[in-house]
């Protein structure tokens, strides 16, 4: 059994490396959370029963979690295939029938993210020849490279999967960083949840002694990108791209906390993101030809989010949640920011990411 001595030891060894003892886990309304205070904090989950389990005091992370448990808990899991770092293929439904999966979405920029990285590990380390263990990056501003030297730098064994093109964070509805999906021997999802917890600590002994799968189980989620895309702004509209058939578009794609909460560990994007945004607020005025929309990545975001992120970078273009990553996944978005500029006939004129400086020029070429 995973024990907290295990994982605290290995917890101890990644903190005094080239993590720093002191860091900030999220914000999340406003105020920072320390990785202490955040530790000390009490959660919800949800397991395979659909019990809830709260305390005195929830991780802002569950509730973000619970989008992903209310679609996900009790149905059979999406047949993904992961693509392995190393170059390697695994298919999940070739895995269903034989063993449990335990799938760790995670960014080597999230903090909660790499604290709980120690615990994957365990994990996997105590129960890899019974659970298929892998932490499957999402890939958003990801190198490849800077996913093998944090694997290196942290003597990692557990296998890890990219998600290359944003189909996995779709098909699993991603949240949160660190989401946790435990999937039984029969491909049922039996929990979600955001925390290295003794709640996820039982979910995976439990994964052991689970034999039998419901008698008629829900089916797996349709994928989002199969169906048109629709997005709901934070004014309560729909906004869909044949709604503005004959007319140029520009999309947006941001993560909503970025300019804050990298501007310590990835300072570089974090002014690409607030420098971007301007850029976009200053053409939109100046070009109302163009129809111009902020797509928000899901993870850590809530409408809260978008309402600090507007007034903070005062702006005012029309914004909305991509709830399902489908609109991340259909354009292909592997960076944020990232500006998409559709021609009246919605095919793809050009793409500007980073701080934006190309946009000027890349809007010139639109009819």
């Amino acid at each position: 059994m995973l024990t907290i001595a295990a994982a605290g030891a290995l917890l101890l060894a990644c903190r005094t490396s080239s993590i720093s003892k002191e860091v900030i886990s999220k914000e999340v309304t406003g105020t920072e959370v320390t990785s202490k205070e955040a530790s000390s904090k009490a959660v919800t989950g949800k397991a395979a029963s659909g019990t809830e389990v709260t305390g005195k005091e929830a991780d802002p992370g569950e509730g973000h979690a619970a989008k992903a448990r209310d679609v996900l808990l009790g149905r059979r899991a999406p047949a993904v295939e992961l693509q392995l770092l190393d170059g390697g293929r695994v298919r999940l439904e070739d895995l269903f029938g034989q063993r449990p999966v335990y799938l760790e979405f995670w960014n080597t920029w999230c903090v909660p993210c790499r604290e709980q990285m120690p615990h994957l590990e365990a994990a996997h380390r105590t129960y890899g020849d019974r659970i298929a263990v892998f932490a499957v990056n999402l890939g958003m501003n990801e190198p490849v490279e800077t996913v093998r030297e944090f694997r290196a730098a942290h003597a990692l064994t557990v296998p890890i999967a990219v998600d290359g093109d944003g189909s996995l964070a779709e098909r699993y509805h991603v949240s949160v960083t660190p989401q946790h999906v435990l999937i039984d021997r029969a491909g049922i999802v039996r929990y979600v949840g955001h925390g290295a917890t003794p709640e996820l600590d039982r979910a995976l002994e439990a994964l052991l002694r689970e034999d039998t799968a419901p008698a008629d189980p829900q089916p797996a989620t349709a994928p989002a990108a199969d169906e048109p895309l629709s997005l709901t702004l934070l004014d309560g509209s729909a906004f869909t791209l044949a709604a503005y058939a004959g007319r140029p578009v520009a999309l947006t794609f941001v993560k909503a906390s970025c300019d804050t909460y990298l501007a310590k560990s990835r300072p570089a994007m974090a002014a690409d993101c607030a420098a971007h945004t301007r850029q976009v607020e200053s053409l939109r005025r100046a070009h109302p030809d163009v129809v111009w929309v902020t797509i928000a990545h899901p993870v850590w975001t809530d409408a809260a989010t978008l309402e600090r992120y507007r007034q903070r970078l005062a702006t005012s273009a029309p914004i909305g949640i991509d709830e399902k990553s489908a609109w991340f996944h259909r354009f292909r978005i592997r960076a944020v920011p990232t500006t998409i500029l559709l021609n009246e006939r919605g095919a793809e004129v050009e793409r500007v990411s980073g701080p934006g400086d190309d946009l000027p020029r890349a809007l010139a070429r639109l009819p």
